[in-house]
């Protein structure tokens, strides 16, 4: 059918997908939030902050995948090295970027959960762009199928990093507040990086895996929402 349609309707339902589970997301997580809701002009701030870096860490892991690729004596080791270093670090890395330096010192940044909804305000600003490009090169199939797999990844990745911001944000020792954000970001490469390498081993067994490890992330992002709303500092606990 999509084939019949002019490029116009074609361009026009292929953004659509792409932009739609995004903006689930977004919904889901402002209405998680039971505290003072955030304000609008800093919720686009964290967001379009979130699609500015998209460009610039994408150059950086063309950079960096041809700087370590040569590099290394085993092509094994990289494949398993790019998904944590090359794709997980940079892509989260930004993400932390767009937060401490969009909302982290503003004064409305007075809750544990914001932490949470900034940075997953953050990784949907990166991720719509992203998936405006999937879908518009790779076709809706790609954006549909990415709308539950890719864009909740995104979601659940620096959710759990955001919760310690949020942490941070009221850790009055400055060594505490680093290390909590350290922490985070450790956290969001570590699942970020499995997620993509569970994909690029092209094993189908391996690649299914990817639902179950959505659902654990989901699983500790829950808990950490009903902490961040109790205003609970207290880390998850992974194991």
């Amino acid at each position: 059918m999509m084939d019949t349609l002019s490029p116009t309707y074609n361009v026009l339902i292929s953004l659509g997908i792409a932009t739609l589970p995004v903006a689930i997301v977004i919904w889901y997580f402002w209405h998680r939030d039971k505290g003072e809701k955030e304000p609008f002009k800093l919720m686009r701030k964290a967001f379009l902050f979130g699609i500015l870096v998209t460009l610039p860490v994408g150059v950086a892991e063309v950079f960096f995948e041809l700087f370590v690729k040569h590099r290394l004596p085993f092509l094994d080791v990289y494949l398993i090295i790019m998904p944590f270093l090359i794709i997980a670090l940079p892509e989260e890395g930004a993400k932390l970027w767009v937060v401490l330096n969009s909302t982290y010192k503003n004064v409305k940044f007075n809750e544990i959960m914001d932490g949470i909804t900034y940075a997953v305000l953050a990784s949907m600003g990166f991720a719509v762009f992203e998936n405006i490009l999937y879908t518009l090169n790779y076709g809706i199939e790609v954006g549909i199928l990415r709308g539950f797999t890719a864009i909740p990844a995104h979601a659940l990745f620096s959710g759990i990093m955001g919760f310690y911001i949020g942490m941070a944000k009221f850790e009055k020792n400055k060594k505490k507040e680093k290390k909590l954000i350290r922490r985070g970001l450790m956290a969001a490469v570590f699942f970020h990086g499995l997620y993509d390498l569970l994909l690029f081993t092209n094993v189908t067994l391996l690649m299914y895996m990817i639902f179950p490890l959505i659902g654990y992330m989901a699983f500790i992002l829950n808990r950490s929402i009903q902490k961040a709303n109790a205003g609970i500092k207290e880390e998850p606990q992974y194991f």
